[in-house]
């Protein structure tokens, strides 16, 4: 765990102006600095990054928060990871958690410095692949086969590593540097080998097209190496080392961040050559898996990246295979607010080649209308299966009840639920024989509280079923009776502690509508985990004290709403957050039309009062 006293120096000592401005242009406006919002396509700058508060904030999508937010948004890597990356900005060490295998300052700062050392490293050797691309005729005239341009080339920095037993020898005059084997470009054949050459140390890479793989701050961490022609591995790529993992990152990400906001989503494919292939002709937001099937880890960077998703693979029955490993590692992750689609290539067709042959639009509407993730759960389930008899439809329920118990609770859990249901003729109570009720394991619970008097008990547990928004064995829901804790403000805090689910509905004026540390604690509540208790979060992750006062607030007692909490039908819950939402943007609007009217700004005075008007409409018409 890392102290907050510690992230608290790093921000004050990381100049923030200077982080956001490797990533997007800035000019100075006044004491602040200004440009397009990376997290949004705009034409008109609205991103202002204030160095004084040492925070950014879009006045167009909302997006905002300090220069450890900024990395995480931005560049996709986890708190740990962008703690790590900023501390090594400013020379700082990162302190580790009580009760773990401490190092020493001196053992961290080796460290650190080897890890620039083979970086340094890696980007010498993809220099050296990339001048003797030229050199290449086999791999010049490939390229041209497969219609990649010179431009494209030197966009992913393509190289060629040459044939022969130690080609880096002539880029490293230290060819014997323990550092090139720890780092994947350098082996050693067994000693006892007859071959006197081959016992020798000798390169990894030899006679392949070779693909450079970017961290999420732009290092060379690995390659990809294509054979020319029929060798086998068609890909060999680096060995996992102290810089490379091969199931926590994606091929192309780099690259694509900034394509990836523009179109609001991001593609998955199979191999490098598709990535580079789709970004020549203009689709810049795709990514490859690195030699693996698609893992957790990848799953989680993909959707800190955009909120649509689509795997497009080959339409062969390995394709169809490795969509449904994808899906696996998707479902532990779905939540209301994310499409995935898994759109499947005609037979024999490939990104790279079907691009070529019909066109980037073609592809992007074949994409576009492509199997989402419940219609292909569904096509998954009763694949193989007679589900016109009752043996057929039993064992797609026995596969669709193994995949609900990987998803959390959300509303996209029950209308997949209710799919199922219809299409296996099992109740989707069966189907969801593991469920919880919304907000268990993911949601503050009593137990979670400090002196709290403990959890439901173990015998009423299970016995209420939730499912399409009614508990079964209920005529009606059951009234969530309002609470005479707090305000609206500290209501809503409550309710979003408890089901940390309805977060994802957060309309951003509403957020703005609340005091500072209700905000903090929102946010700070936005970015942990799905199904990790509210206790454990604070304990990996503790916030910052604005937020932990919010949260404070938030998980104090409140009897009705605890009550409400084991007994309610989740529509009561969702209309309760919905009606307090309304509420403060109400709040939000009639604070805006008065800055409107004050400044004499007539347009937005209109809007204003537009949004007003809707907003109040669609309360009374709900009541």
């Amino acid at each position: 765990m890392i102290p907050q006293a510690f992230v608290d120096q790093l921000l004050q000592r990381v100049d923030i102006v200077d982080l956001v401005g490797q990533y997007v242009p800035l000019k100075k406006t006044g004491i602040n600095f200004s440009g397009r919002c990376p997290f949004h396509s705009e034409k008109s700058p609205s991103f202002t990054v204030a160095p004084n508060k040492g925070f950014y904030h879009c006045f167009g999508c909302g997006a905002n928060g300090n220069a450890l937010r900024f990395v995480m948004e931005h560049l996709g890597m986890g708190f740990p990871q962008a703690v790590e990356m900023l501390a090594g900005r400013v020379g700082m060490v990162v302190p580790q958690a009580e009760g773990a295998n401490r190092e020493s300052p001196e053992a961290r700062e080796a460290r650190r410095t080897r890890r620039e050392r083979l970086q340094a490293r890696m980007l010498q050797a993809a220099r050296f692949y990339q001048r003797r691309l030229k050199d290449s005729p086999k791999a010049i005239e490939y390229l041209k086969g497969r219609g990649i341009r010179g431009e494209t080339a030197a966009r992913f920095h393509l190289g060629v590593a040459p044939d022969g037993w130690q080609p880096l020898s002539s880029a490293f005059a230290d060819y014997e540097s323990e550092e090139l084997e720890a780092v994947g470009l350098v082996m050693r054949k067994d000693e006892s080998s007859d071959d006197a050459a081959a016992a020798r140390r000798y390169d990894r890479f030899r006679n392949r097209l070779m693909f450079p793989i970017l961290s999420a701050e732009g290092h060379v961490i690995g390659f990809g190496a294509r054979a020319f022609g029929d060798e086998k591995p068609k890909y060999l790529n680096s060995p996992e080392t102290e810089l490379f993992v091969k199931g926590q990152g994606l091929y192309g990400l780099h690259e694509a961040r900034s394509h990836i906001r523009a179109a609001a989503e991001v593609w998955v494919v199979e191999g490098y050559m598709d990535v580079v292939a789709l970004a020549q002709e203009g689709i810049g937001h795709a990514v490859a898996t690195l030699g693996t099937a698609t893992t957790t880890e990848q799953a989680r960077l993909l959707f800190r990246q955009a909120s649509v998703v689509a795997f497009v693979f080959d339409g062969d029955a390995a394709g169809r295979r490795a969509a449904a490993r994808a899906m696996e590692q998707i479902l532990p992750l779905a939540k209301d607010g994310l499409l995935v689609r898994f759109a499947f290539l005609p037979e024999g067709e490939d990104p790279d080649s079907l691009v070529r042959k019909i066109g980037a639009p073609a592809l992007r509407a074949l994409v576009a209308e492509s199997p989402t993730l419940s219609q292909f759960f569904l096509e998954h389930c009763s694949e193989g299966h007679a589900v016109d008899t009752a043996e057929g439809r039993a064992a797609a329920a026995a596969e669709a009840r193994r995949l609900f118990a990987l998803m959390p609770p959300s509303l996209l859990k029950e209308q997949m639920l209710d799919a199922a249901s219809a299409a296996t003729q099992v109740s989707a109570a069966s189907l969801d024989a593991g469920q919880r009720a919304p907000g268990d394991g993911g949601a503050f619970r009593p137990a979670d509280r400090p002196g709290g008097a403990g959890g439901t008990p173990a015998s009423s547990r299970g016995t209420r079923t939730f499912h399409g928004g009614r508990a079964a064995g209920d005529a009606r829901p059951v009234p969530l009776r309002r609470s005479p804790v707090g305000s609206l403000d500290d209501r809503l805090l409550r309710l979003a502690v408890r089901h940390r689910v309805l977060m994802q509905r957060l309309h951003h004026q509403a957020r703005e509508a609340l005091p500072s540390g209700h905000r903090a604690a929102l946010l700070w509540i936005s970015e942990q985990p799905e199904g990790i208790p509210m206790r454990e979060c604070l304990q990996a992750n503790p916030p910052k004290a604005e937020a932990m006062e919010g949260l404070r607030l938030g998980m104090s007692p409140d009897p009705a709403l605890d009550e409400a909490c084991a007994q309610a039908d989740w529509d009561v819950f969702e209309t309760e957050w919905a009606d307090l939402e309304r509420q403060l943007r109400i709040r939000w609007l009639n604070g805006r039309a008065a800055q409107a009217a004050e400044a004499g700004d007539a347009a937005a005075l209109r809007e204003s009062h537009r949004e007003l008007s809707a907003l109040k409409a669609l309360t009374s018409g709900s009541a």
